[in-house]
């Protein structure tokens, strides 16, 4: 797909070139046929002599029309669902960089937070025939089929916020733009063993609210958090539920909780993989009047949620800025346009991103994280998105 969009923008091009080159055999011929001829007056020489000089300049102009007049480089974003306001953010993000650049158009879908969802609207860009593709996934494996067919296409794609593995599969991606999963779930876990008495003293039950299962969010940071919490032999994880990183849905899984652990002292943190969720939790909670019998500790840096922080209401928050992996568009940009992209100097509203590789070799934008909570809480830069 990608080879036939370039065929058709150097037919363009050639066509161009071909136009302003037989334009200009014309009047040089004619300049010709008239050197045969008797000697013309001064200002008939002067004529042929604008004639030609025109004519070289046309073939000059449409050399660097050819050249500079490249058609519009159109971008499909895949994304997990619109209904998120990390995503919301993002996306406002992602518009402004498309914006600054030139023939630039950055196209949206909502995946609806479902795999097949997606996979037809990768389909349907795929038919469109896109410069690039840029993929955050709803849950990752679906999604492989998929990305099997943008690299058949020979398509950029960008993988972006959510982390995909090839599972032994012949697939690939030119980057993974994502804020470090990983590092959240593990720093949400210090935090974890901060609230419960510190290294190598921490003790006490921990119930969990996951994201949605499958997706490279809820795998890459609860595989940290439990890895880091399995070093306190003292902390037990009591109860893990689906939350779908969803507001409602976090209230009422929450619900449930407190119905399972009815007593004070049934458990001693609750952990929520992302804000949606711990700020619907937080309505169960303060509904139920049991605010205060837990700590309670969250990931993502929402405003509401970091206003939260600094009323005492939750108690730890891990934070990021969304909008930083809106750097994925001028990679896609870049990448879609044939260039190369200076991953050494990638950066963000003035601010420099890391980049480093993944495990499975991957190169691997990414934007980083802070532990907030109320030490650093009302600080000017963790005000929170």
């Amino acid at each position: 797909m990608k080879k036939m969009k370039n065929t058709k923008k150097m037919k363009k091009m050639l066509g161009c070139l071909f136009l302003a080159a037989s334009l200009a055999f014309t009047f040089v011929g004619c300049g010709s046929s008239q050197e045969q001829a008797p000697a013309p007056a001064d200002g008939q020489n002067q004529a042929a002599g604008s004639e030609e000089s025109a004519a070289k300049e046309a073939v000059t102009e449409a050399a660097k029309a050819a050249e500079n007049s490249g058609e519009k480089i159109t971008i499909g974003w895949a994304m997990a669902y619109f209904d998120h306001p990390v995503y919301q953010l993002l996306m406002q993000g992602a518009q402004e960089v498309a914006d600054g650049l030139e023939n630039c158009e950055l196209v949206f879908a909502d995946g609806k937070n479902d795999a097949t969802t997606q996979a037809s609207q990768i389909d349907t860009f795929l038919a469109q025939g896109v410069d690039a593709i840029i993929l955050t996934a709803a849950v990752s494996d679906p999604m492989l089929p998929s990305i099997k067919k943008v690299n058949d296409a020979g398509i950029p794609l960008i993988i972006v916020d959510r982390r995909i593995l090839k599972q032994g599969q012949d697939v690939g991606w030119e980057c993974y733009v994502t804020w470090d999963m990983v590092l959240s779930g593990t720093q949400g876990a210090e935090q974890t063993i901060e609230a419960l008495g510190g290294a190598g003293n921490a003790k006490g039950k921990v119930v969990v609210v996951e994201g949605t299962a499958g997706a490279g969010s809820t795998i890459d940071r609860g595989g940290a958090y439990y890895a880091k919490l399995e070093e306190e032999p003292g902390i037990e994880v009591i109860y893990k539920v689906d939350g779908d990183f969803d507001r409602t849905k976090g209230m009422e899984v929450t619900e449930t909780i407190l119905q399972r652990y009815p007593n004070a002292g049934d458990f001693d943190v609750i952990y929520y993989m992302n804000d949606e969720m711990a700020l619907g939790g937080l309505q169960a909670v303060e509904a139920a009047g049991r605010l205060g019998e837990f700590q309670i500790i969250s990931v993502d840096g929402e405003k509401e949620a970091l206003d939260a922080v600094r009323a005492g209401k939750i108690n730890y928050e891990v934070m990021f800025k969304p909008d930083e992996q809106a750097v994925a568009v001028e990679v896609a940009y870049l990448v879609a346009k044939g260039e190369t992209v200076d991953y050494s100097n990638i950066s963000y509203k003035g601010t420099p991103i890391e980049v480093t590789e993944t495990d499975d070799g991957f190169t691997w934008i990414r934007p980083t994280c802070y532990k907030i909570d109320q030490t650093n809480c009302n600080e000017p830069e963790f005000q929170g998105w």
